[in-house]
């Protein structure tokens, strides 16, 4: 890694039309110090990087200057590592694994999400379990304030609602499913509409399966509340003629 740090700061802070001084004032120290990592006569105590990087609004990587292909490679790996633990129950060491890993790639909705499935799978008494429970909840608030994206946004909403219910929070959990959108506004229903040939097939085919279960979980629902093992019987129906149509006619 070439370690451009004094370059980096000089840089950015012109970028953002800082003086020397005002960096310097944010971090609790004196000008001169700013000015001899700018020149490359030191560089910033390490305690200091997370302050700065998140002063300029950057990730402590880009600040020592890590290259895209590096950053990648960590990225990956960091991601192998998580499901290589998921997989084997680790998910204390998971839940350590995305608060480090959130220190150089913040508020990376993937990370985020890791985090908070780690925390509710970690606990040994109801009182830890809650308390985790509670941190995950926090987490997937703020992928629901701030992720730009929004199948990940959505997917957090609905897992969030189940999470309230966990520690008994019935009331939010029905608030946060009722801001969910219905059936019919969803993604696949959209693109036929404007998708033709082989993208509106496969967009259609695509739709079959979550069809199926939706049908499924509804019916089953009907069945649970009539008490009627009717619906459980339609069902079975539905969802075979569902595969054939997705297996193609």
């Amino acid at each position: 890694m070439n370690l451009s740090i004094g370059e980096n700061i000089r840089r950015i802070r012109l970028e953002r039309s800082l003086t020397q001084e005002e960096v310097a004032t944010h971090l609790g120290i004196s000008s001169q110090s700013v000015s001899k990592w700018e020149r490359g006569e030191g560089y910033p105590d390490i305690e200091l990087l997370p302050a700065l990087a998140h002063y300029f609004g950057i990730s402590v990587d880009e600040l020592l200057g890590v290259s895209e292909r590096e950053k990648k490679s960590r990225y990956d790996e960091i991601n192998s590592t998580w499901a290589y633990n998921n997989k084997n129950g680790l998910h204390g060491e998971n839940v350590e694994l995305m608060k480090e890993a959130l220190k150089s790639f913040p508020n990376d909705a993937l990370l985020l999400v890791q985090l908070s499935t780690s925390l509710e799978k970690i606990g040994t008494s109801p009182e830890e379990k809650e308390k985790n429970l509670r941190r995950s909840i926090a987490v997937q608030e703020q992928i629901i304030n701030f992720c730009p994206d929004c199948e990940v946004r959505g997917a957090t909403l609905y897992n969030i609602c189940f999470a309230y219910q966990k520690i008994g929070e019935h009331e939010k959990a029905i608030g946060q499913a009722k801001k969910l959108p219905n059936l019919y506004k969803s993604r696949e229903n959209a693109l036929v509409y404007f998708l033709e040939g082989e993208e509106k097939r496969a967009v259609a085919k695509s739709a079959l399966k979550p069809l199926a279960w939706d049908i499924t979980h509804h019916l089953t629902a009907l069945s649970e509340t009539e008490n009627n093992p009717l619906y459980l019987e339609k069902a079975k129906q539905i969802t075979a003629i569902l595969s054939e149509c997705e297996e193609g006619l």
